[in-house]
């Protein structure tokens, strides 16, 4: 009997013996499982991380990329345009095309001109001249945007080729326009130009050179050739002279 009950009592402790390692073994199988969900969680969420840091930095590459648009002029001469409101003064470079009309001929006609450019910021006070010009009629100037006067330069490099200065001008006509090359416009990447066109009269103009007026004040003419310094350089025979 005494080997029969210790014999029992050996499969006891036995018994619990494993059922002490199962539950030891469940408990880690629950941490394991819990650590690799938190793991799991942490990847996913340092992934969503990265994702939104670049979702939210994508506008700032964006902006980097829409720099303002510089359009290809000739010779780099460029526009700039002041126009003096009894408001306020405003200045433009955003103005591609300058055409004077007439005015040339001071006895027979008013000075006339045309600006068009991309529209643009720069023209607040210009478009509310152009919308007054519009309510009013062109032949009524006795409002704060009927007349002003209108400061044209042409530049490069810093340096003013020529100023026109017009006064006592108003806007006699604007339009807007839509500007692209036929069907490329839709099919390439030449795009759409939607630009304003403004038409100025004016009662006075004068036209100013102060690149001549610098070449006087520094007291050096310019490098140009008379033709009386070219020397005979024909070849041709006496039958071709």
């Amino acid at each position: 009997m005494i080997g029969t009950d210790h014999f029992l009592y050996s499969v006891y402790e036995l018994h619990n013996l494993c059922h002490l390692c199962v539950n030891r073994i469940s408990s880690i199988i629950h941490l394991m499982t819990t650590i690799q969900k938190k793991t799991i969680f942490a990847s996913v969420l340092a992934i969503s991380l990265v994702t939104l840091s670049g979702m939210v930095q994508q506008p700032q590459i964006f902006a980097e990329e829409t720099d303002e648009k510089q359009y290809i002029k000739a010779n780099d001469v460029a526009i700039h345009a002041v126009f003096g409101f009894r408001e306020a003064t405003e200045e433009s470079d955003g103005f591609q095309v300058y055409k004077q009309m007439s005015g040339f001929d001071r006895d027979s006609e008013s000075p006339t001109f045309k600006l068009e450019g991309v529209i643009d910021y720069d023209r607040a006070y210009l478009y509310k001249a152009a919308d007054m010009a519009f309510h009013r009629g062109t032949s009524n100037t006795q409002h704060d945007y009927g007349q002003f006067d209108v400061d044209v330069y042409l530049h490069k490099e810093g340096v003013t080729l020529r100023h026109f200065k017009y006064v006592d001008c108003s806007v006699i006509d604007y339009q807007v326009t839509t500007l692209f090359d036929k069907e490329e416009g839709w099919t390439t990447s030449k795009g759409f130009a939607i630009i304003d066109e403004f038409e100025f009269s004016c009662n006075g103009y004068k036209p100013n050179n102060p690149l001549f007026d610098l070449m006087k004040t520094n007291g050096y003419k310019a490098d140009t050739q008379s033709s009386l310094d070219l020397r005979d350089t024909q070849t041709w025979s006496d039958a071709y002279k």
